[in-house]
């Protein structure tokens, strides 16, 4: 705990406080610089702790003083690093995970087979065998395309760069997608438009958000299409106003995602599709996040002609 005076100085209040800063009272000015001008927001904050030793990171929570004895704000520091640290070893590991899944997914078939036209290939070839080998490199053809395109997909996502926002009508945006849909599905799924009443105009990457909605429509259509809705495949693509910004909502009439399913969809490589990439929902919550948004999966509501809602709020 610190507080700080009308003078602009801050003091340790508590034992905890004077270890931390190596002092009985008043906190030298280069330390007490590093928490800066007291605010009502939380902050994060390094404080070296020791000579020597790297830096670590408190959370840095500021309350108004009543003024007595010159007590202008109070100050709590908790520390965080080990609770950061926790939660960057656990990505890590995740993506470890991840990453190890998917290559040995791919690198086990491929050294098999591999191992196999291997063998043929030293035999006399007979008609049999030759087509052996030749089914082999093809699986291995396949397989390796497919792990380079994990291994790109990844690098688009560690490679997006932050958006250029700029003014952008969402009329136009949502007639520009619904063009790009009309071109990819053509007849064979229904997209339904909801637009605006009045004309919308947002601070936007208008490439990056035209991405992420694509990637979103893809995957409406395609689980629209897995389906028999007596209705056939339909597509919802609405853009509304808000008090803050604006929502695009994505929805289908497909099966469905499952409630074991709900919280992984966002993981990077994870897919429900058989080829799926797994990357298409990923990158597109990262747009809305380097928006200061959001994507979010609606729950499930029975009253209604879709069974799957993406929004994305800005």
């Amino acid at each position: 705990m610190l507080y700080r005076t009308g003078d602009g100085a801050f003091h340790a209040a508590n034992r905890a406080a004077r270890r931390l800063f190596g002092t009985e009272d008043r906190l030298p000015a280069d330390t007490a610089a590093l928490l800066g001008t007291p605010s009502p927001e939380r902050r994060v904050v390094r404080i070296p702790t020791m000579q020597d030793a790297p830096p670590r990171t408190f959370a840095l929570a500021v309350a108004q003083g009543s003024g007595s004895g010159g007590v202008t704000h109070f100050l709590a520091l908790t520390d965080i690093e080990a609770e950061l640290n926790a939660a960057d070893a656990r990505t890590l590991r995740d993506l470890l995970q991840i990453l190890g899944h998917e290559i040995m997914n791919s690198l086990t078939p491929i050294i098999s087979l591999a191992e196999t036209a291997h063998e043929l290939a030293a035999l006399p070839l007979d008609p049999a065998a030759a087509e052996t080998i030749r089914e082999a490199l093809g699986t291995i053809l396949r397989r390796t395309r497919g792990l380079d395109r994990f291994v790109q997909g990844y690098r688009d996502l560690a490679r997006l760069p932050p958006p250029d926002p700029r003014p952008t009508d969402l009329h136009d945006l949502l007639r520009g997608l619904g063009a790009l849909f009309g071109a990819r599905w053509g007849h064979r799924v229904r997209l339904d438009t909801t637009m605006p009443p009045r004309r919308v105009i947002v601070r936007l990457d208008a490439a990056q958000m035209e991405q992420a909605v694509l990637n979103l429509l893809t995957n409406a259509a395609e689980a629209a299409l897995a389906t028999a809705d007596p209705a056939g495949p339909t597509v919802w693509l609405q853009g509304h106003a808000t008090s803050t910004g604006m929502v695009i909502a994505i929805r289908d009439n497909g099966a469905g995602i499952a409630d074991a399913h709900r919280d992984a969809v966002f993981r990077p490589f994870f897919s429900l599709k058989p080829n799926g990439s797994g990357i298409g929902l990923s990158l597109a919550r990262q747009i809305a996040l380097a928006h200061g948004g959001s994507l979010t999966l609606e729950p499930p509501r029975p009253d209604t002609p879709w069974r799957t809602a993406f929004l994305l709020s800005l």
